[in-house]
């Protein structure tokens, strides 16, 4: 209650110190504790490896140095010598003045190198302290630096609010003084005073005070803040980067240093783009956007596609706001799915019968329009259309000039200022098809390409493409990265599967909606077999194996039969145990390529198959734990490089509403493929009896396609 002038000065002093208190909190304080805890790790990690590496290492740094007297005192490992100045050196029997400081300056060199090379990896079934103290200060970073802002926000509107009241109360007189005010200016302040007690003035005090407890007092819990982690690893990550500017080493080692110059002297326009790029996103986009007609070559799982993205949005920034992306039908729903999650961009679909109307709506108001291959026949652009920006995702559908489809692309791309062909195989290993594409974006530099240039010359070729031609691996940009990513790829039905899937429906053939997706017959006909080709192709291409997995047996013959050559005998529920292990024997030894096809039922459980690195599941299952069953074959026990799981999921369709009904629609199953009780407790809150899930399933999506259908007619 605030009966006085007093009172006011008490209020006035109370939001001041409101305030005081919100400022130490700033992105600089954040990013300065984020960077020290960064650093931490980091020398935790380097300590690690100095403990594997042996004394004779020092020998690589200079001649002479006593190896076998520092090994006979105890010091087997660089990590053993690490604290040893010279003077404790000189201590050791035949050890030197000139030996002591020539060992104390190669070990400071060692563990300097070790240091700048070190990434701390967190794995959220075995944090130590350390790793919470920085998972937690960036989770704080984020929901703090938020609720302060709206705190501030608060305090400035409550603020200009009262001043008016405040203002008035001040004028109040003591005893004596009170004696000598005019009547009205004592009405005045009596009606402030009523003011400052209404009760709405006092609810948002309070809801000022509990924010500011709320920021003082903050604390997560270790279990939510490593199930946070599980989810956003990759934002995690991307913010670990950002704050300490920490990039792979040698990312850009095949590129000539006056072009990695060029490229990062760029000023990329990052508004309105609703994704935070990593280092070497950052640097494929202002690649791009610096040479306008260029290949990106990226290993799949690097976000080719956010690249893209952040291109168009660059140029839409400053009026160059017309961009098409033409790509297979089976990456359609994907591409429009990223811009509408990743940036504020309109998106249209030039594709079926209403693609004109959408060619028109795209003219009208800028974005991006999406189309496929063969669509581009059916464009007609003239001079009154504009076209700014050209994205060919799986350029190399394009490489043979005499298909009508190639011819097509090549004319957009003579339209458009800037043109980005991505390709996730490695092309400079298919010359033909690279100077091709090539001669379409840059055809001087195309025309320098040889056969003996490429063989002879290595490092000239890679000099001679470096301003149209980037490529980076996995291993080279996400060193740092959990070894394990979920990768959702939406597709939509082919017409003949879409026609399939509504009777389907109307006769309630719940597992006839599953696999109405691969009922096509053909990649042309059917997406999500278009989409699994594509993966096993480019994972050939890049020297890996594939694991796929799905429950239905005649989806695993369908594949088959489109895989012929690369697989081996399916395992399914009536493969013995003992043939099971054969059939992965032999897959082990196979060249990269090779696919091995598994029910997910048979598969899933109890068999290590960690030949394989990419991982596809054709459908989502009932039980989540199903799905992180079948990752863990390829996941654990063994595995040396990074695994990527492709979840194939159809537009419009039951896989939506499984996903809705199992909670995971925004977050897609994100969790790790581990045993951990983190991930067993996230498993279980998921799984409810499994025919409630189906028939609530069946209702809904039944519903939303009577819906649809009523629309139509």
């Amino acid at each position: 209650m605030i009966k006085n002038k007093r009172d006011v000065n008490l209020l006035k002093a109370e939001l001041n110190q409101i305030r005081s208190n919100l400022n130490p909190f700033t992105d600089n304080y954040f990013n300065q504790q984020i960077t020290a805890l960064w650093e931490d790790l980091k020398i935790i990690e380097g300590y690690e490896k100095l403990k594997s590496m042996p004394m004779d290492v020092i020998s690589t740094l200079g001649k002479g140095m006593p190896i076998n007297h520092l090994v006979n005192n105890g010091f087997l490992t660089i990590y053993d010598i690490k604290d040893q100045v010279a003077n404790d050196l000189l201590q050791i029997n035949g050890v030197g003045e000139k030996s002591a400081y020539l060992i104390y300056n190669a070990v400071a060199k060692i563990k300097e190198s070790t240091y700048q090379q070190a990434i701390p990896k967190l794995n959220p079934d075995n944090l130590s302290e350390d790793h919470t103290k920085l998972l937690e200060m960036i989770y704080k970073k984020w929901e703090l630096l938020k609720a302060i802002e709206a705190l501030r926000d608060d305090l400035d509107r409550f603020n200009k609010a009262i001043a008016p009241d405040i203002d008035t109360i001040k004028k109040q007189k003591g005893f004596i003084g009170s004696l000598f005010q005019s009547k009205s200016e004592k009405e005045k302040i009596k009606v402030a005073l009523e003011n400052l007690n209404r009760e709405e003035y006092k609810k948002e005090l309070e809801n000022i005070r509990g924010n500011l407890n709320f920021i003082l007092h903050f604390e997560v819990s270790k279990e939510e803040l490593i199930q946070h982690f599980i989810d956003e690893n990759a934002s995690y990550y991307t913010e670990i980067e950002k704050v300490t500017h920490s990039q792979p080493v040698e990312s850009h080692e095949s590129l000539p240093t006056d072009i990695v110059e060029a490229v990062n002297r760029f000023d990329l326009n990052t508004n309105r783009l609703e994704v935070t790029l990593r280092h070497y996103q950052e640097f494929g986009a202002k690649y791009a956007l610096h040479y306008k007609r260029t290949l990106l070559g990226d290993e799949m799982g690097l976000g080719k596609t956010i690249q893209a993205l952040a291109m168009i949005n660059h140029l839409a920034q400053t009026e160059q706001e017309y961009a098409l992306v033409v790509c297979p039908l089976s990456v359609v729903a994907n591409w429009k799915r990223e811009i509408s999650l990743r940036s504020t961009l309109n998106s249209f679909i030039f594709h079926g019968n209403n693609r004109d109307a959408e060619f028109e709506k795209w003219q009208t108001s800028g974005g991006v329009l999406i189309t496929t291959y063969e669509q581009t026949l059916k464009m007609n652009f003239d001079n009154e259309y504009s076209l700014h920006v050209l994205i060919v995702d799986e350029a190399h559908y394009v490489k043979n000039p005499e298909a009508r489809r190639s011819q097509s692309v090549y004319k957009l791309a003579a339209i458009a200022e800037y043109v980005l062909f991505m390709s996730g195989t490695p092309l400079e290993n298919r010359l033909g098809e690279m100077k091709q594409l090539m001669s379409i974006l840059q055809p001087d530099i195309a025309e320098k390409l040889t056969q003996e240039l490429h063989l002879l010359q290595p490092h000239e070729f890679k000099q001679v493409v470096s301003p149209i031609y980037l490529r980076r691996n996995r291993k080279d940009v996400l060193s740092e990265l959990p070894e394990l990513e979920i990768i959702p790829q939406w597709t939509n039905f082919g017409e003949k599967e879409e026609k399939y899937y509504y009777q389907a429906v109307m006769a309630d053939k719940l597992m006839a909606m599953r696999r109405a997706a691969w009922q096509g017959g053909s990649p042309k006909e059917s997406p999500k077999l278009e989409k699994l080709l594509d993966i096993c192709e480019a994972a050939g291409e890049n020297g890996h194996k594939v694991l796929v997995f799905s429950f239905f047996k005649d989806v695993i013959r369908i594949i088959q039969q489109h895989l012929e050559g690369k697989t081996f005998e399916a395992i399914t529920g009536d493969v013995p145990n003992a043939r099971r292990q054969e059939i992965i024997d032999e897959f082990t030894k196979a060249k990269p390529g090779s696919v091995l096809i598994s029910q997910i039922t048979a598969g899933g459980v109890g068999l290590n198959i960690q030949a394989a690195n990419i991982v596809i599941l054709c459908e989502p299952q009932w039980k989540p734990s199903i799905e992180e069953q079948a990752i863990s074959r390829a996941y654990r026990m063994g595995q040396s490089r990074n695994v990527i799981v492709y979840r194939l999921l159809t537009e419009e369709s039951i896989d939506v509403t499984m996903l809705e009904v199992l909670g995971q629609k925004s977050k897609l199953f994100d969790l790790y493929a581990r045993e951990s009780n983190v991930a067993s407790l996230a498993l279980n809150r998921h799984e409810e009896a499994e025919d409630s899930v189906r028939q609530k399933v069946l209702k809904l999506e039944k519903e939303r396609v009577q819906r649809s259908l009523e629309k139509i007619l």
